[in-house]
């Protein structure tokens, strides 16, 4: 958990530059503190190198989609409890039942709203941290 005069951390995991620079703008200026990583064998990585309180993933990625990234995170005890949001461009059903059925907390089809995306953050990390 956090020290009180931390910000909360939040990583993003998107191959889409674009997304990870939107995002990460728009929730540094909402006070949460954002790493990124590109795929999702590097996010795999700094997730467990820096345990964020959340993590915002794509599905489709190079090296480590987001479906395989989520079966690592659930089989380690470092990252098993980190929740995730699976953002997805596809807008497939059986992407979102996977996703779900893999963990994840929310799933969010792009294009999606910033401010969706600070609300689930505020409902999925402790109160105390945000």
């Amino acid at each position: 958990m956090a020290p009180a005069t931390e910000r909360p951390t939040i990583l993003v995991v998107d191959d889409s530059e674009q997304t990870r620079v939107m995002l990460t703008g728009y929730l540094e200026a909402q006070n949460f503190r954002v790493l990124t990583a590109v795929n999702g064998r590097e996010g795999l990585e700094l997730a467990q190198q820096h345990r964020p309180q959340l993590i915002v993933m794509d599905l489709v990625m190079p090296e480590k989609d987001g479906h395989e990234a989520l079966d690592a995170l659930a089989a380690s005890p470092d990252t098993q409890e980190i929740p995730v949001i699976i953002i997805s461009g596809k807008g497939s059903r059986l992407d979102q039942v996977l996703s779900y059925d893999k963990g994840a907390y929310f799933y969010l089809e792009k294009p999606f709203d910033l401010k969706l995306i600070v609300q689930r953050a505020r409902e999925l990390i402790p109160t105390e941290e945000v």
